[in-house]
């Protein structure tokens, strides 16, 4: 499926933007991969490549080494297909069957008003140019080309590992331009359920959003102090009940990142209007200048609406606003040696509510366990005093670091010729399929990096074109350097 005409023109390699353009130009969020997978498939075929993919489209192609080093082991580089579909509210941007529509400006490239999919659009382009390279010196090469990794690293787990030859593994979905990351963090999961009961509605009803936040990924978003949409709805209610009588009916937030909206509706059921719109504005201006440099364009919409479910009886509504406005959130730990780096943090990504109840999902990412242990038992404490039953908690274990890579080696020796400097390397705490792999082959040697693009999983999402590129380089160099090793 390749486009005529691409939109990037001026950039080195050609190549390298020309894969992912036609990636971009395929519908490719999670679950519906296949129309991907096979355009992995063609361009294999094409070059004659070795290729095997399973029946939920997971792609292994096989590249044999460069002529003199076919005896070499081989090395993996791996990404996933599918992407996160989110949207601005007056996009008409239909994420079955619409390609994305690419914008470049200047350095930075972004999509109309969705997400980019650089995340991991860059690692299949990056791969496909690799495996296509005839000039290319290098070891045998595997890429490993996976799906639904946005929805819970489905792909990886359920791909059969034995057919994977390589011990040495690069991952092009975690990290940025100049940091490498050489484990993940453990995550602990939890769902909380708060029963409610309910009444009739007395009094006005408002459908309440807040939105305009960055949201974005734990491990980028909560380093920049990036703020929870389903916390700042709660601090509203809180400032409105302190002088009158505002009934929850419902929120709802459900995504896969730090909250960057949530959409209630709320009664007013005894106090003035006008009085709870000035209250509302002075919030709205007040979160502005605590969070002008993480969040500055918070935006609080409120209008009347016709009633549309009952609402929380004041005890159950009252405690329901305060704990979700106390709630631990945001970075708990930081190591002295990286102080700009959270070694240990929570968040609420989901809130969402039925007949009988509200739940709440939460995530603490931390790189030392008891630091997360401890943090785990106070949220469940906390949950616990102010009427949520804990339904669920589950324990995914990271990524453990190794003291000695050989391939983390070769890469950061390789950078430092490159670009005349150090990279950063430290701990993931996003999760990637490499979690998944190491499980299944725990002797893997394995390193991961990626370009840098910001505000992932957002229709903010922008790729900086020049670190593309030098991600490019250094794979491709690092990949000749392993021949020498």
């Amino acid at each position: 499926m390749k486009k005529k005409n691409y939109v990037i023109q001026d950039r080195k390699p050609t190549v390298l933007y020309h894969y992912f353009e036609d990636i971009s130009n395929i519908p490719r969020v999670s679950y519906h991969e296949a129309a991907a997978a096979a355009y992995v498939v063609r361009v294999a075929k094409e070059h004659g490549l070795w290729y095997y993919e399973d029946d939920i489209h997971n792609v292994l192609v096989r590249r044999p080494g460069s002529k003199g080093y076919e005896h070499l082991p081989s090395v993996l580089l791996e990404g996933h297909l599918d992407i996160v579909g989110e949207k601005t509210e007056d996009s008409k941007h239909n994420f079955d069957t619409d390609p994305i529509e690419l914008i470049e400006e200047g350095n930075i490239l972004h999509a109309n008003h969705t997400t980019l999919g650089a995340d991991n659009g860059c690692a299949v382009a990056l791969m496909l140019t690799l495996l296509t390279d005839e000039k290319l010196i290098a070891p045998p090469l595997e890429c490993l080309f996976t799906v639904q990794e946005e929805v819970g690293l489905l792909g990886a787990k359920h791909f059969d590992a034995s057919l994977i030859q390589s011990r040495k593994v690069i991952g092009l979905d975690a990290g940025s331009e100049g940091v490498f990351r050489m484990g993940t963090s453990t995550k602990f999961e939890m769902t909380s359920f708060y029963p409610t009961h309910r009444e009739a509605v007395h009094g006005i009803a408002y459908h309440l959003v807040v939105d305009g936040l960055k949201g974005g990924d734990q491990g980028a978003g909560i380093p920049q102090e990036r703020i929870c949409a389903i916390k700042m709805t709660a601090r509203l209610l809180h400032y409105l009940n302190k002088v009158m009588d505002v009934r929850v009916v419902s929120m709802d937030k459900v995504g896969k990142s730090i909250p960057e909206s949530c959409d209630s509706h709320i009664v007013l059921a005894n106090g003035e209007e006008s009085l709870m719109f000035r209250i509302i504005e002075e919030q709205q201006k007040l979160i502005r200048i605590e969070h002008e440099d993480a969040d500055p364009d918070i935006r609080v919409r409120i209008e009347r609406e016709e009633p549309v479910g009952d609402m929380l009886k004041k005890e159950e509504s009252d405690r329901l606003i305060e704990a979700i406005y106390l709630m631990p959130y945001g970075a708990r730990n930081r190591k002295l040696c990286r102080v700009d780096e959270v070694s240990c943090s929570v968040i609420m990504k989901k809130i969402y509510t039925e007949s009988d109840g509200i739940r709440v999902f939460s995530v603490i990412s931390t790189e030392e366990m008891e630091n997360g242990e401890a943090l785990n038992e106070e949220m469940q404490t906390f949950m616990k005093h102010w009427g949520f039953v804990i339904e669920y908690v589950n324990l995914d274990r990271g990524w453990q670091w190794s003291k000695k890579s050989e391939i983390r080696d070769v890469m950061i020796e390789t950078y430092k010729k490159l670009f005349g400097k150090e990279p950063k390397v430290n701990i993931s705490h996003g999760g990637n399929d490499c979690v998944v792999l190491k499980e299944k082959i725990p002797e893997l040697d394995m390193v991961t990096t990626a370009a840098t693009y910001v505000d992932y999983h957002t229709p903010k999402e922008r790729l900086y074109m020049d670190t593309f590129e030098k991600v490019y380089m250094l794979i491709r160099e690092t990949l000749t350097n392993l021949t020498k090793a």
